[in-house]
């Protein structure tokens, strides 16, 4: 998998020697207020995640078959801050009509424009190999209403709220002009 680079940030799967950090920011309450659905991550499943990022890595991962996932680095200094993801997936037993993007940001480095940062270079990629594999490239962020930060995030990277349902906000983003 080619090294995805933004302004401030380098995307690449996760670097075992910060399992500890993503332990940590997994289970961090302003993630958990969102994906409270989510078991509480331990160790062991982290190590797991972070063997299967790093499994993808010799590859160009098809977001229409496998999830896409990767940490979020900042360039200067080297740190874990979050991560950022595509996929169609939603476990095992759910897959989705589309592909979603996904972000979550540590909270000491909240509120400094990198989850915008990184869906707009996620999405950019992502719309990129889905025009590859022929594919309608369109993307979409699903957000609980409540998530006012996370969906900010969204429509500063330019998706359009197209519905709602009970308990989420259903934005859509098709290829960039």
């Amino acid at each position: 998998m080619e090294q995805i680079l933004s302004e401030r940030l380098v995307y690449c799967p996760i670097k075992m020697e910060d399992l500890d950090i993503y332990v940590k920011f997994r289970n961090e309450k302003s993630y958990r207020q969102w994906f409270y659905f989510q078991d509480p991550l331990n160790r062991e499943t982290a190590r797991k995640d972070i063997e299967i990022m790093n499994n993808q890595s010799g590859y160009v991962v098809n977001i229409l078959q496998e999830p896409f996932d990767m940490g979020l680095y900042l360039k200067d200094s080297g740190d874990f801050i979050g991560t950022v993801s595509l996929s169609k997936f939603h476990g095992p037993q759910e897959e989705l009509d589309y592909v979603e993007v996904g972000y979550g940001i540590g909270e000491a480095y909240q509120n400094k424009g990198y989850a915008t940062e990184a869906a707009k270079a996620a999405v950019t990629w992502g719309l990129k190999r889905l025009e590859e594999v022929g594919a309608e490239p369109v993307i979409h962020g699903n957000v609980e209403h409540e998530n006012y930060p996370s969906r900010r995030v969204l429509e500063k990277a330019g998706f359009q709220l197209i519905r709602t349902e009970k308990y989420l906000s259903i934005y859509e983003l098709k290829k960039y002009l």
